[in-house]
């Protein structure tokens, strides 16, 4: 009998220990301020709002989806094919003035709800936020720019993860800015303090079906953090070629990645990836058609390994979770893993479009001037990185070229 009731307190305390275990596992979801992460904001665009990081106090590293709505076969106006030009984008602050005016904006382009009326919604966007750019909130984008190789696979599902990367440039830097540094390593299991930062929970218990219910249930000023479990590279691809059908991480359509690399990190499911809840924030369609069971995008997301005052880019983008097992009567609650963009692949691109280079810390260096006026306004592929010294030199060419030509 004293056996038995030993047996019985042991599992007592079993008991204790897993609702103890499961109970700090639902604590690792909190809602926090956005600015205690100094060097986040966001990236508004007339469709969307993505997180963006500063890796310059006037340059932003972006999700290039956010960039690049619609695919190249969408028919779509020509006002908003092809990257968004940077009259359409806004750099956000995240504070309770940006939260009350971003949904100001956003909700007012919703009345367009197709693909025809992008170009409306553009318009839209652009009178009212003109409004706003160029304060202590609000910064206006100077230029705009996705990896050449993202809209060529941007069509195909397993693909759009490739080459998703963005960076806007902004008119104005932002003063005592916080820079964030790019994660360039793969991740290992369990990597320590990786975080998901994404959209606060809604205000309300209205169910975001639409862009409208979204935002007006989000607070800009907070967001939602989480702490993720990475998964290891050789779990991460065999997880990913088995739900995409792949014989090998190189078998992507389009363009080859950088040294044959995986373009996406992985990780397990966490909280708020169970019950499936799909991304409303982002493109409209004329598609009625809802994501599969197995299949789904998450909310927008920006992946971050805290540093103290700063933060490391993990990812910036849309994540995506794959269910190994799930049915139409239970969907979205079975084992499955997320994968989201990497890049920290794309270093030599973001260097070219800044002007600079990502040193091995995953920080911005600016690039130094070698004297020479040619070498200093184009890169190493011979492309221009500078059109206003490009014109200012064409300028002084032409007019040396006068004076020789009058001269004889």
């Amino acid at each position: 009998m004293a056996r038995a009731s030993h047996v019985q307190s042991l599992a007592a305390v079993v008991a204790l220990i897993v609702i103890v275990l499961v109970s700090s596992a639902a604590a690792e979801s909190s809602v926090a301020k956005m600015t205690d992460y100094p060097s986040l904001l966001y990236v508004a665009t007339p469709f969307t709002l993505c997180f963006g990081a500063l890796l310059t106090p006037r340059t932003v590293i972006t999700d290039a989806r956010c960039l690049f709505p619609f695919s190249n076969t969408s028919s779509v106006p020509d006002t908003v094919s092809g990257t968004l030009k940077p009259e359409y984008l806004m750099v956000a602050l995240p504070t309770d003035k940006t939260s009350a005016t971003m949904h100001s904006i956003l909700l007012s382009t919703q009345v367009y709800t197709t693909e025809a009326q992008a170009g409306f919604r553009a318009t839209t966007f652009l009178s009212l936020a003109a409004g706003f750019v160029d304060n202590s909130t609000f910064y206006a984008v100077n230029t705009s720019a996705v990896h050449a190789y993202y809209p060529q696979t941007q069509s195909s599902k397993l693909a759009q993860q490739n080459f998703n990367v963005g960076i806007v440039t902004l008119k104005v830097p932002i003063k005592d800015a916080q820079l964030a540094t790019l994660q360039l390593d793969d991740l290992d299991a369990n990597t320590d303090s990786l975080t998901a930062i994404s959209f606060s929970p809604p205000t309300t218990k209205t169910d975001a079906a639409s862009l409208q219910e979204l935002y007006k249930g989000i607070d800009l000023a907070m967001i939602q953090k989480t702490s993720v479990s990475s998964l290891k590279r050789k779990e991460c691809d065999n997880n990913y070629m088995k739900a995409y059908g792949l014989s090998d991480m190189k078998s992507f359509p389009g363009h080859g990645l950088p040294d044959n690399d995986s373009p996406v990190f992985c990780s397990k499911m966490y909280d708020n990836t169970t019950e499936c809840k799909i991304d409303s924030s982002i493109s409209i369609s004329n598609s009625g058609s809802g994501p599969s069971i197995n299949s789904v995008d998450l909310n927008s997301t920006i992946f971050i390994i805290p540093r103290g005052s700063s933060v490391r880019v993990v990812s910036v983008g849309r994540p995506h979770l794959v269910e190994k097992a799930s049915s139409a009567s239970t969907p979205c609650n079975a084992n499955g893993f997320i994968h989201f963009p990497r890049p920290g692949l794309y270093t030599d691109w973001i260097g070219w479009v800044t002007r600079g280079s990502i040193a091995s810390n995953g920080s911005w260096v600016d690039k130094t001037s070698s004297g020479n006026p040619i070498e200093d306004i184009f890169d190493q592929n011979g492309a221009a990185t500078s059109m206003p010294q490009l014109a200012a030199l064409i300028s002084v060419a032409v007019a040396a070229l006068t004076i020789i030509t009058t001269a004889f």
